[in-house]
């Protein structure tokens, strides 16, 4: 996997603006032709966890990427969520929104 670039593995913490909930953030971030497909795997409360996979679209931007995608998570999980950050060799940074929660993605590379 690569080293630098949007691609790669990461590692932090999620956080909603809306009701403080938090936890454990994991990504593996691919590139599939003009798309990067992004794994996240977040915690909450150490014993809830939920997979879902973003589409993100990118492009090069201050020494990295910015990006943006949405993903449909189902009606219990909040329907369509959309994300926009970006990203350097160190450093992944994104807001996530849908119809009853925002926050932030805060992670760094593994």
């Amino acid at each position: 996997m690569a080293s630098s670039g949007l691609e790669g593995r990461w590692e932090g913490q999620w956080l909603s603006d809306v009701n403080g909930h938090h936890g454990k953030l994991r990504c593996i971030v691919k590139k599939e032709g003009d798309i990067y497909p992004a794994r996240f795997h977040a915690k909450y409360q150490k014993i809830l966890s939920f997979g879902y996979t973003v589409a993100l679209k990118a492009e090069p931007f201050e020494n990295g990427f910015k990006f943006r995608g949405e993903a449909n998570l189902g009606a219990l999980a909040g329907g369509v969520y959309y994300y926009q950050g970006h990203a350097d060799t160190t450093n992944f940074s994104s807001t996530y929104s849908c119809k009853y929660d925002h926050g932030t993605f805060q992670m760094q590379r593994k």
